[in-house]
Protein backbone atom coordinates (compact mmCIF):
# COMPACT_ATOMS: atom_id res chain seq x y z
CA UNK A 1 0.00 0.00 0.00
CA UNK A 2 1.65 3.23 -0.94
CA UNK A 3 0.90 6.95 0.24
CA UNK A 4 1.06 9.21 -2.73
CA UNK A 5 1.46 12.42 -0.02
CA UNK A 6 5.44 11.06 0.82
CA UNK A 7 6.24 9.87 -2.91
CA UNK A 8 8.07 13.45 -3.53
CA UNK A 9 10.12 13.20 -0.52
CA UNK A 10 10.67 9.56 -1.79
CA UNK A 11 12.43 10.78 -4.87
CA UNK A 12 14.23 13.57 -3.29
CA UNK A 13 15.92 11.40 -1.08
CA UNK A 14 17.97 7.78 -1.73
CA UNK A 15 15.21 5.31 0.37
CA UNK A 16 16.43 3.94 3.57
CA UNK A 17 14.15 0.87 3.70
CA UNK A 18 13.02 -1.54 6.18
CA UNK A 19 11.53 -4.74 5.74
CA UNK A 20 8.95 -5.75 8.81
CA UNK A 21 8.63 -9.30 9.18
CA UNK A 22 4.81 -9.93 10.39
CA UNK A 23 3.87 -13.01 8.48
CA UNK A 24 3.51 -15.39 11.32
CA UNK A 25 0.26 -17.29 12.46
CA UNK A 26 0.77 -16.22 15.80
CA UNK A 27 0.05 -19.83 16.97
CA UNK A 28 2.06 -20.53 20.33
CA UNK A 29 0.86 -16.84 21.47
CA UNK A 30 -3.08 -17.76 20.90
CA UNK A 31 -2.37 -21.04 22.07
CA UNK A 32 -0.73 -19.76 25.57
CA UNK A 33 -3.92 -16.57 25.98
CA UNK A 34 -5.85 -18.54 28.38
CA UNK A 35 -3.03 -19.08 30.97
CA UNK A 36 -2.88 -15.20 31.16
CA UNK A 37 -5.02 -12.63 33.04
CA UNK A 38 -5.77 -9.98 30.27
CA UNK A 39 -8.47 -7.77 29.35
CA UNK A 40 -10.96 -9.67 27.34
CA UNK A 41 -10.42 -6.76 24.84
CA UNK A 42 -7.37 -7.81 24.46
CA UNK A 43 -7.71 -11.55 24.61
CA UNK A 44 -10.15 -11.11 21.98
CA UNK A 45 -7.73 -9.15 19.42
CA UNK A 46 -4.76 -11.55 19.72
CA UNK A 47 -6.93 -14.38 18.96
CA UNK A 48 -8.40 -12.80 15.86
CA UNK A 49 -5.77 -10.89 14.72
CA UNK A 50 -1.79 -10.75 14.36
CA UNK A 51 -0.02 -10.27 17.85
CA UNK A 52 2.17 -6.83 16.38
CA UNK A 53 -1.72 -5.24 16.31
CA UNK A 54 -2.27 -6.15 19.96
CA UNK A 55 -2.97 -2.93 21.69
CA UNK A 56 -0.24 -2.14 24.31
CA UNK A 57 -0.30 0.13 27.33
CA UNK A 58 -2.44 3.03 28.63
CA UNK A 59 -2.23 4.49 24.99
CA UNK A 60 -3.66 1.42 23.54
CA UNK A 61 -1.03 1.43 20.56
CA UNK A 62 0.04 -1.58 18.74
CA UNK A 63 3.46 -3.23 18.55
CA UNK A 64 3.61 -2.53 14.89
CA UNK A 65 3.27 1.75 16.07
CA UNK A 66 6.77 1.52 18.17
CA UNK A 67 8.54 -0.81 15.14
CA UNK A 68 7.57 2.81 12.94
CA UNK A 69 8.41 5.09 16.00
CA UNK A 70 11.68 3.67 16.18
CA UNK A 71 12.38 3.67 12.39
CA UNK A 72 11.11 7.43 11.96
CA UNK A 73 13.60 7.90 14.50
CA UNK A 74 16.22 5.97 12.44
CA UNK A 75 15.09 8.53 9.44
CA UNK A 76 13.92 5.47 7.68
CA UNK A 77 11.43 6.67 4.99
CA UNK A 78 9.84 3.90 3.19
CA UNK A 79 8.62 0.59 5.42
CA UNK A 80 7.57 -2.96 3.61
CA UNK A 81 5.82 -5.16 6.16
CA UNK A 82 5.28 -8.97 5.09
CA UNK A 83 1.50 -9.80 6.35
CA UNK A 84 -0.38 -12.91 5.89
CA UNK A 85 -2.33 -13.11 2.91
CA UNK A 86 -5.35 -11.83 4.89
CA UNK A 87 -4.66 -8.51 5.94
CA UNK A 88 -7.12 -5.95 6.56
CA UNK A 89 -6.62 -5.19 9.84
CA UNK A 90 -2.81 -3.93 8.68
CA UNK A 91 -4.50 -2.14 5.87
CA UNK A 92 -7.04 -0.71 8.34
CA UNK A 93 -4.23 0.13 10.76
CA UNK A 94 -1.61 1.70 8.01
CA UNK A 95 -4.53 3.85 6.75
CA UNK A 96 -5.64 5.12 10.34
CA UNK A 97 -5.56 9.20 11.31
CA UNK A 98 -2.65 7.63 14.24
CA UNK A 99 -0.07 6.31 11.67
CA UNK A 100 -1.20 9.22 8.50
CA UNK A 101 -0.61 11.94 11.09
CA UNK A 102 2.39 10.79 13.03
CA UNK A 103 3.92 9.07 10.64
CA UNK A 104 3.15 11.31 7.03
CA UNK A 105 6.74 11.47 5.58
CA UNK A 106 6.98 7.76 5.68
CA UNK A 107 5.83 5.24 2.53
CA UNK A 108 4.15 2.11 3.46
CA UNK A 109 3.74 -1.23 1.39
CA UNK A 110 1.67 -4.04 2.20
CA UNK A 111 3.42 -7.62 0.91
CA UNK A 112 0.74 -10.40 1.77
CA UNK A 113 3.39 -13.40 1.86
CA UNK A 114 1.09 -16.04 -0.33
CA UNK A 115 1.19 -19.65 1.03
CA UNK A 116 1.93 -22.36 -2.03
CA UNK A 117 -0.75 -24.86 -2.58
CA UNK A 118 -0.73 -27.78 -0.65
CA UNK A 119 0.05 -26.06 2.39
CA UNK A 120 -1.91 -24.21 5.28
CA UNK A 121 1.28 -22.64 6.10
CA UNK A 122 3.88 -19.88 5.02
CA UNK A 123 6.67 -21.08 3.59
CA UNK A 124 9.07 -19.78 6.17
CA UNK A 125 11.12 -16.28 6.66
CA UNK A 126 13.28 -16.61 3.73
CA UNK A 127 10.37 -17.04 1.70
CA UNK A 128 8.92 -13.58 2.92
CA UNK A 129 11.96 -11.66 1.75
CA UNK A 130 12.00 -13.21 -0.90
CA UNK A 131 8.43 -12.90 -1.90
CA UNK A 132 9.17 -8.98 -0.39
CA UNK A 133 12.07 -9.07 -3.39
CA UNK A 134 9.83 -10.17 -5.89
CA UNK A 135 7.14 -8.21 -5.39
CA UNK A 136 9.58 -4.77 -4.79
CA UNK A 137 12.32 -5.12 -7.40
CA UNK A 138 13.55 -1.88 -5.43
CA UNK A 139 14.77 -4.52 -3.03
CA UNK A 140 17.21 -5.97 -5.13
CA UNK A 141 18.91 -3.12 -5.86
CA UNK A 142 20.62 -1.64 -3.10
CA UNK A 143 20.32 -2.46 1.03
CA UNK A 144 17.92 -2.80 3.42
CA UNK A 145 16.91 -4.22 7.04
CA UNK A 146 14.64 -6.69 7.85
CA UNK A 147 13.28 -7.55 11.34
CA UNK A 148 11.83 -9.90 13.12
CA UNK A 149 8.07 -7.77 14.09
CA UNK A 150 7.98 -9.72 17.27
CA UNK A 151 10.51 -7.95 18.68
CA UNK A 152 11.63 -4.01 19.45
CA UNK A 153 15.00 -3.02 18.48
CA UNK A 154 16.26 0.27 19.63
CA UNK A 155 16.98 3.25 17.49
CA UNK A 156 20.63 2.54 18.25
CA UNK A 157 20.81 -0.95 16.81
CA UNK A 158 18.78 0.21 13.31
CA UNK A 159 21.39 3.00 13.08
CA UNK A 160 24.02 1.10 13.78
CA UNK A 161 23.28 -0.92 10.71
CA UNK A 162 21.97 1.52 8.51
CA UNK A 163 25.74 3.59 8.78
CA UNK A 164 27.54 0.60 7.41
CA UNK A 165 28.59 1.07 3.50
CA UNK A 166 26.10 0.07 1.20
CA UNK A 167 27.03 -3.58 0.54
CA UNK A 168 28.24 -4.48 3.32
CA UNK A 169 25.90 -6.96 5.03
CA UNK A 170 25.54 -7.21 8.81
CA UNK A 171 23.49 -8.14 11.86
CA UNK A 172 23.51 -7.21 15.47
CA UNK A 173 24.82 -9.47 18.16
CA UNK A 174 23.17 -9.35 21.96
CA UNK A 175 24.98 -10.34 24.51
CA UNK A 176 23.18 -12.67 26.23
CA UNK A 177 23.58 -11.51 30.08
CA UNK A 178 21.81 -8.55 28.51
CA UNK A 179 18.93 -9.92 27.81
CA UNK A 180 15.93 -10.80 30.41
CA UNK A 181 14.39 -13.61 29.27
CA UNK A 182 14.43 -17.10 31.34
CA UNK A 183 17.76 -18.78 31.09
CA UNK A 184 15.27 -21.51 29.05
CA UNK A 185 14.40 -19.47 26.95
CA UNK A 186 17.89 -17.56 26.06
CA UNK A 187 19.25 -21.27 25.64
CA UNK A 188 17.39 -21.48 22.37
CA UNK A 189 18.53 -18.12 20.45
CA UNK A 190 21.18 -18.82 18.06
CA UNK A 191 24.76 -18.14 18.83
CA UNK A 192 26.98 -16.35 16.64
CA UNK A 193 30.56 -17.28 16.09
CA UNK A 194 32.93 -14.62 14.24
CA UNK A 195 36.32 -14.13 13.66
CA UNK A 196 38.88 -11.41 14.84
CA UNK A 197 36.75 -8.92 12.43
CA UNK A 198 33.51 -9.83 13.64
CA UNK A 199 32.78 -11.14 10.41
CA UNK A 200 30.12 -14.06 11.01
CA UNK A 201 31.55 -17.48 10.17
CA UNK A 202 28.82 -19.30 11.62
CA UNK A 203 25.03 -18.83 13.10
CA UNK A 204 24.15 -21.67 14.98
CA UNK A 205 20.35 -22.42 15.58
CA UNK A 206 19.57 -24.69 18.58
CA UNK A 207 22.81 -24.70 19.72
CA UNK A 208 24.35 -27.68 22.22
CA UNK A 209 25.98 -27.79 25.08
CA UNK A 210 29.21 -28.09 23.15
CA UNK A 211 29.13 -25.06 20.51
CA UNK A 212 28.44 -22.48 23.35
CA UNK A 213 31.34 -24.29 25.43
CA UNK A 214 33.46 -23.27 22.35
CA UNK A 215 32.17 -19.97 21.54
CA UNK A 216 32.49 -19.32 25.22
CA UNK A 217 35.68 -19.79 25.27
CA UNK A 218 36.88 -17.83 22.50
CA UNK A 219 35.23 -14.83 22.48
CA UNK A 220 34.59 -14.66 26.54
CA UNK A 221 31.23 -14.26 26.07
CA UNK A 222 28.07 -15.18 24.19
CA UNK A 223 26.54 -13.17 21.71
CA UNK A 224 23.33 -14.33 19.81
CA UNK A 225 21.12 -13.52 17.10
CA UNK A 226 17.16 -11.58 17.44
CA UNK A 227 16.64 -11.63 13.67
CA UNK A 228 17.73 -8.55 12.92
CA UNK A 229 20.06 -7.82 9.51
CA UNK A 230 20.95 -5.55 7.18
CA UNK A 231 21.10 -7.23 3.47
CA UNK A 232 21.88 -6.60 0.27
CA UNK A 233 19.80 -7.43 -2.41
CA UNK A 234 22.18 -8.24 -5.50
CA UNK A 235 24.36 -10.24 -2.81
CA UNK A 236 21.67 -12.26 -0.68
CA UNK A 237 18.62 -12.90 -3.42
CA UNK A 238 20.98 -16.30 -4.82
CA UNK A 239 20.68 -17.75 -0.90
CA UNK A 240 17.44 -16.91 -0.20
CA UNK A 241 16.06 -18.72 -3.62
CA UNK A 242 18.45 -21.53 -2.46
CA UNK A 243 17.42 -22.08 0.94
CA UNK A 244 16.64 -25.67 1.78
CA UNK A 245 13.09 -26.68 3.50
CA UNK A 246 13.82 -26.94 7.32
CA UNK A 247 14.30 -30.68 7.90
CA UNK A 248 10.94 -30.22 10.87
CA UNK A 249 9.51 -27.61 10.54
CA UNK A 250 9.83 -27.99 6.19
CA UNK A 251 10.25 -24.38 6.37
CA UNK A 252 12.55 -21.95 4.37
CA UNK A 253 14.35 -19.49 7.15
CA UNK A 254 16.23 -16.46 6.71
CA UNK A 255 19.10 -17.32 9.17
CA UNK A 256 19.80 -20.54 7.07
CA UNK A 257 20.08 -18.55 3.61
CA UNK A 258 22.30 -15.93 5.71
CA UNK A 259 24.45 -18.73 7.00
CA UNK A 260 25.36 -20.39 3.15
CA UNK A 261 26.17 -16.53 2.19
CA UNK A 262 28.70 -16.36 4.80
CA UNK A 263 30.10 -19.50 4.31
CA UNK A 264 30.90 -18.95 0.68
CA UNK A 265 32.07 -15.54 1.13
CA UNK A 266 33.52 -14.88 4.76
CA UNK A 267 33.50 -11.40 4.26
CA UNK A 268 29.80 -11.27 3.70
CA UNK A 269 28.55 -10.28 7.04
CA UNK A 270 29.83 -8.23 10.17
CA UNK A 271 28.48 -9.09 13.87
CA UNK A 272 27.49 -5.50 15.31
CA UNK A 273 28.16 -6.27 19.19
CA UNK A 274 25.09 -4.51 20.98
CA UNK A 275 24.43 -4.97 25.21
CA UNK A 276 20.65 -4.45 26.10
CA UNK A 277 17.09 -5.94 26.05
CA UNK A 278 14.66 -6.40 23.20
CA UNK A 279 11.44 -6.49 24.02
CA UNK A 280 9.79 -9.08 22.58
CA UNK A 281 6.06 -10.56 22.18
CA UNK A 282 6.36 -14.59 21.72
CA UNK A 283 3.84 -15.68 24.27
CA UNK A 284 0.86 -13.99 26.48
CA UNK A 285 2.59 -13.62 28.88
CA UNK A 286 4.76 -11.26 26.97
CA UNK A 287 1.90 -8.68 26.77
CA UNK A 288 2.42 -8.26 30.19
CA UNK A 289 6.10 -7.97 30.36
CA UNK A 290 6.42 -5.55 27.75
CA UNK A 291 4.40 -3.22 29.18
CA UNK A 292 6.12 -2.89 31.59
CA UNK A 293 8.81 -1.72 29.36
CA UNK A 294 6.66 1.94 29.15
CA UNK A 295 4.88 0.89 26.34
Amino acid sequence: MLFPSTLHLLRMLKPKQLVIMAGGASSRMKKSLSQVALKEETKTIAQHSHKSLIPLGEKNRPLLYYHFRMAQQAKVNEIFIITPEENEDFSSFISSPLVQKEFKDMVFHLIPQSIPMGREKPLGTADAVLQAMTKHPALNQGTFVVLNGDNIYSKAALAALYSLPEKQQALIGYARDGLRFTEERIQKFAVLDYNAEHQLTQLIEKPNAAAVEHVQHTHGQLRVSMNIFKLHGPSIRHYLEKCPLHPIRQEKELPVAIQACAQENPTAFLVLPRNEHVPDLTSAEDIKALETEGF
